[in-house]
């Protein structure tokens, strides 16, 4: 890298540098090369598979999936406004909770709750499903709702992921909880889904909200 700036390209060509770094150099690395980036100001292709990194370095972040542009866009659109399930559940850490929901009037089941979808939604159905997507920091811990068996708590510190399945057992969730009382390996708890992205059953959007 030091080779390729002196020699003050009008592009440079990055291709996973930080790969075979251990976590805290790969961080720290990480965010050398974005300040440096801003300060030389020229024009930097980076790829990467780990999306953190794009994220965090990508002023625009295009995400392929077998050689097709999924979406191209800031990584605040990408988190915000995916533009199909596969790119929904690729950016975000822990990624996006889908759940195959079954079509009913109204809405669509999930855990036993039906969430209210609007009927324009419904209409782009490929049939009698949809994906519904969570990301865990808007699924929360509630007295009723959706149930969830828990299968696993991590406990960091500020914030408790708690992951789970749904009754069924199709689809694995994960919540974000910010309490201090965390639930166990085993107990059942319900679900308040805040903020929902709908897809048909093939992933392509349907409706965010």
């Amino acid at each position: 890298m030091g080779r390729a700036i002196v020699r003050e390209p009008h592009v440079f060509l990055m291709d996973e540098p930080l790969s075979n770094l251990d976590a805290k150099l790969r961080v720290q690395t990480r965010t050398q090369i974005a300040a440096l980036q801003r300060r030389l100001d020229t024009t930097t292709i980076y790829v990467t598979h780990d999306q953190v990194e794009a994220m965090t370095m990508g002023d625009r972040v295009a995400v392929l999936k077998d050689g097709v542009l999924q979406q191209v866009d800031t990584p605040r659109k990408l988190y915000d406004e995916p533009a199909n399930a596969f790119v929904a559940t690729f950016i975000g850490s822990p990624s996006m909770n889908i759940i195959h929901a079954k079509v009913l009037d109204g809405g669509a089941e999930f855990g036993g709750t039906v969430l209210p979808i609007e009927r324009d939604v419904l209409d782009k159905a490929e049939g009698d499903h949809v994906l519904v997507g969570v990301r865990p920091e808007d699924l929360s811990l509630a007295d009723s709702g959706p149930e969830m068996k828990v299968t696993l708590v991590e406990e960091l510190g500020a914030d408790t992921f708690v992951y789970g399945t749904t009754p069924d057992g199709v689809d694995e969730l994960v919540a974000r909880s910010h309490g201090f009382t965390s639930p166990r390996v085993g107990d059942t708890v319900h679900l308040a889904p805040q903020r929902t992205y709908v897809f048909t059953a093939t992933g392509t959007q349907a409706r965010i909200k």
